[in-house]
This record gives structure tokens, sequence and C-alpha cells, in this order.
């Protein structure tokens, strides 16, 4: 059996916590995760030392949008009620939709 890595403190760090320069707009969530997607979540934060918001941040960026307005090779539920998908203008806010 292999042992599990220990995680790693952030008081025992001797590097700084990952911080946002002053005043970076950002937007808050709050989300109900599956426990195996919480668990990778938690091991990429533990591997890299990064906050789960750098993590989320890297993983969205990372992906490239199909044609439908989200990446093909994602495995997505069906949604209840579809929402067309509309490419926003350049300089234009995305619409922001509700679950």
């Amino acid at each position: 059996m292999t042992a599990m890595p220990t995680p790693i403190s952030r008081k025992a760090s001797s590097a700084p916590p990952l911080r946002r320069k002053r005043g970076t707009p950002v937007v808050g969530i709050q989300v109900d995760l599956a426990e195996d997607a919480k668990g990778l979540l938690d091991a990429y934060t533990r591997a890299t030392g990064l906050p789960q918001w750098a993590i989320i941040e890297a993983a969205l960026r990372a992906s490239t949008p199909g044609p439908q307005g989200y990446p093909e090779d994602w495995e997505l539920p069906a949604p209840v009620h579809p929402v067309p998908f509309e490419w926003p203008e350049a300089g234009e806010e995305p619409a922001r939709h509700s679950a």
C-alpha cells in the first residue's frame, strides 16, 4: 500500500499565500461539487500549493469552447432547460443565467 502524501500546510510554507493584485475585480461563487471532483480540486491544491480559486480559473482557461459554447470533450449532464448560447460582442459583458 502506498502512503498518501502529507498535505502542505500554508502556515508551514515559507512562501506567502498567492494573492491577487489589490483592486482586481472578482465575483464570488458558491458551488456544491461531487465528492470525486472535490477530491481532485483538493489534490491539485495540495500538489501546487495554490488556492482553490487559482486551480479553478486555470482549469476553465485551459479549455477551448466548441461550436455549442462549451468544450466538446466535457461530460456534462443534460440541461433541463437548454439555454441558447450567444457569443458576446467585443467589449460586451456575457449574459448571466442562473441555474
